[in-house]
């Protein structure tokens, strides 16, 4: 299967994961509500990845039989099915950031990048129990940072990568916490992305900082 397919394939096989989940489930991997599963796919953060944007991908959901249930029916059959095995994936053990425990969350990663980032190798090779955001934000390629302080959280500003279809509602692909001070690192970030994922993926990306 080639990257286009894969990506495809992989949105599809998210949405039926979601379909089969009963509501008791729904509600509790959603925070009772707070989120909305549409706002929790991953197949946007897969696609950069597959196309070699982002050297990992992140699945934390709320249960750790709820990831293994994702890995099982998405994860595997994608990359069991790509052409070319450029992604792997790795089932973190007793790993905690400052803001979550990751012990049972799942890493997807490009093998090639993992020869390559010392932060990635942390992960996958369990060298560190604690590790900071900042290196959780080179891990995912995120070109901001969540406040480090009182001081930053006025200063914070979410963004959001849409995908841009004529006729349809946008819909988000990744989101991330910066600094104003980090918004020209972001825009270089966002054209970066948006001429990779058109070119390889035929998908135009829409930018939203608020």
């Amino acid at each position: 299967m080639e990257v286009k397919q894969a990506f495809e394939y992989f949105n599809l096989l998210e949405n039926q994961f979601w379909s089969a989940l009963d509501e008791s489930t729904i509600k509790h991997i959603t925070y009772e509500g707070d989120l909305k599963p549409q706002d929790m796919l991953l197949y946007g953060e897969f696609g950069f990845a597959l196309i070699g944007l982002k050297p990992s991908v992140l699945v934390e959901f709320r249960d750790p039989a709820i990831n293994l249930l994702y890995l099982e029916t998405v994860i595997q059959p994608v990359l069991f099915a790509l052409k070319e095995k450029t992604l792997n994936y790795h089932t973190i053990k007793d790993i905690k950031t400052p803001e979550s425990d990751l012990n049972g969350c799942i890493l997807i990663y490009s093998i090639a990048m993992a020869a390559n980032l010392p932060e990635l190798s942390i992960v996958l090779q369990a060298t560190q129990k604690f590790i900071s955001e900042d290196t959780m934000a080179v891990i995912l390629d995120y070109p901001g940072h969540l406040p480090r302080s009182e001081r930053e959280i006025p200063t914070m500003k979410s963004v959001i990568y849409f995908s841009n279809k004529p006729n349809v509602e946008l819909i988000a692909l990744t989101s991330f916490a910066v600094q104003d001070s980090e918004k020209e690192a972001t825009l270089s970030h966002f054209k970066r992305y948006f001429t990779t994922c058109k070119e390889k993926l035929g998908i135009d990306l829409k930018l939203l900082i608020q």
